[in-house]
Order: C-alpha cells, then structure tokens, then sequence
C-alpha cells in the first residue's frame, strides 16, 4: 500500500522516504544476486540515486516496488557490465582473477546461495524475485520484461537446475 503522500503526488522528497522502507529488500536481492553485503549497500544507494533521476516517470497509482526493482535490477545490470569490461582490462593486463570455491557442507544458507549462483542470470532473477522478495509472477513480469509464461517457465527451470546441483552433491 502506498503512503497517503504519494497518492496526493508528493514531491521526489517523499517518493525516496517511501523507498527507504525497501533498503533490507533491496540489500537481499543485490546480496542473492552473489553481491557483497558492502558492495551491495553501494548499489542500494545507486538505486536510489536513480529513482531520484527518473521520479518523473513514477506513475503514483503504480507500485513503488515494482518501479524500485526495475531500477535495482538496471542497477545490477550496469554494476555487471563495469565488472565484465574490468575483467576484459585485467585480462589483457595479464592479471589473475581469484578462484572460489564451492562450499563443502551440505544444508547451509550458504549451500543455497552457492547453488542459486550457479544459475544463469535470467534464472537466478526470477528465483530471487518469486521465492525471496515474494512477489507474484504478474510483478515480476513486469520488472524483467517479459512475459509471465516466460517469468512461469523459468521458474521451473531454475527449479529442476537446482535440484539437479543438489543432487549431485
């Protein structure tokens, strides 16, 4: 439900209070995205830059998270791009990356972090939007773009990957 101030069309003051009460939201999404709980702050405060930029285009009978996980995942998009050009530079460079690897006790949160990251980008956002931000496919429809029988499809992807990393382990 949206605050009172922003059905009446409050300036971009109030849309950005209203959008504080997502920063933990946010924070776990960039954070099961495989994002660092710091670096992950850094693009919470991105997102929010960005709302302030574009809170001119927010339609107020819309939802606020919606319109806030769109930008967080554009967020996230742009922080993956730099991360891939920065690699392309190191690689040329002759600079080594660090090798991660997977974790050895079964069962954990860390476990299931480690294996939503091993999901492909699309399949990791849907799992992320559906199962640990809850929203309902028709949302997540409209964050990502796409379809629901896309967002629906995915989801089932994502879930017969998952068990099958699970139960290689």
């Amino acid at each position: 439900m949206q605050s009172p101030e922003l059905e009446r069309g409050a300036d971009g003051e109030a849309l950005l209070a209203e959008a504080k009460k997502y920063e933990k939201n946010l924070l776990n999404f960039f954070w099961r995205q495989g994002v660092s709980y710091t670096e992950g702050e850094d693009l919470v405060q991105e997102t929010y830059l960005r709302l302030w930029k574009y809170r001119a285009q927010y339609v107020r009978s819309a939802k606020l998270s919606t319109f806030l996980f769109l930008m967080a995942r554009q967020v996230r998009l742009d922080a993956l791009r730099r991360e891939t050009r920065k690699e392309r530079r190191e690689e040329r460079w002759g600079m080594e990356q660090p090798q991660f690897d997977a974790p050895h006790a079964a069962g954990t949160r860390e476990d299931v972090r480690w294996a939503v990251s091993q999901l492909s980008e699309a399949l990791r956002e849907v799992v992320e939007l559906a199962v640990f931000q809850d929203l309902p496919y028709a949302e997540i429809s409209e964050i990502l773009g796409i379809p629901v029988g896309t967002v629906k499809s995915r989801m089932s992807n994502a879930l017969r990957k998952l068990k099958e990393v699970f139960d290689e382990r």
